[in-house]
């Protein structure tokens, strides 16, 4: 594999932590803060990896003149002028979905590869079957949260819910307090674009989920298998209550989802990227 270091923003549960800091760590890679990034310290790799953000052209080119490998991992980076700008440095895209990767080598006519992102459960916890009444969490970021507090306000089962995460730390056990997973958003990028980590995150503790369909999560999951995909807000709350008075579907559900979640361990996931290193 070549020697790569992995370029990134700021630490924390984000785009940074997931696709830079943990993956590198699985990798035996080195990291650096794009804040700190030379070209004498890019010249020490074959490969540089920019976790969703970029330096600037005149760095990049400059990297590029050290005959460095540069690869930016997009994620959910929409400032379409900011990668035009900057695409006659990068030498392969990395795409969160089929759809994304193929969308960013039509866009900017650069080798596209997709890598799917790994999961948050570690250590394979699975959380308990059959707990009554369930508990429903919405374990997502604070853009959706209103809209989708509102939705489910009718709902008499106890809510979890999480809209600032650190890292790892208290991630596995606000998980493993949920029995049904849900969210609902309208970002048109994101449908097509995202990646299917959070219907990932859910099935790896065997935790059936309802959430808008997004091409990501028809990847990673099954309709009526694994998750529930709501078309609308009514359809959301069918889903939930469909599942929250069938222990049995629950269960099923639940434990399908965990087996098709152990592709998206970080080990996993890790060697997928030691092969796609190790073919460029």
């Amino acid at each position: 594999m070549r020697k790569t270091l992995f370029v990134y923003a700021r630490r924390g549960m984000d785009t940074a932590e997931i696709r830079g800091i943990q993956i590198a760590e699985a990798l035996g890679c080195d990291t650096v803060k794009l804040s700190e990034l030379t070209a004498d310290t890019a010249a020490k790799y074959d490969a540089l990896i920019y976790v969703k953000f970029m330096p600037d052209s005149q760095l990049m080119e400059e990297i590029g003149r050290r005959k460095v490998i540069q690869i930016v991992d997009v994620l959910d980076e929409y400032r379409w002028r900011k990668l035009r700008r900057t695409r006659d440095h990068v030498d392969y895209y990395i795409g969160a979905n089929i759809t994304h990767a193929l969308f960013l080598q039509t866009t900017f006519g650069k080798p596209a590869v997709e890598l799917h992102h790994h999961h948050c459960n570690f250590d394979e916890l699975r959380i308990p079957e059959g707990r009554m009444p369930p508990t429903i969490g919405y374990i997502a970021g604070d853009a959706h949260w209103p809209k989708n507090r509102r939705l489910v306000s009718g709902l008499t089962y106890p809510l979890v819910t999480s809209v600032k995460r650190d890292g790892r730390k208290g991630l596995p056990e606000l998980y493993m307090s949920v029995d049904i997973g849900f969210e609902f958003r309208t970002d048109t990028r994101k449908r097509s674009l995202n990646t299917a980590n959070k219907v990932v995150n859910y099935m790896s503790f065997g935790i059936p989920s309802v959430l808008n369909q997004e091409t990501g999560y028809l990847e990673a999951a099954l309709h009526g298998e694994h998750a529930f995909f709501a078309q609308t807000p009514q359809e959301l709350l069918m889903y939930i209550e469909h599942l929250a008075g069938d222990t049995a579907l629950r269960a099923r559900m639940g434990a399908a989802g965990y087996e098709a979640a152990r592709r998206f361990h970080i080990r996993n996931i890790a060697n997928d990227y030691r092969a796609f290193l190790s073919s460029i």
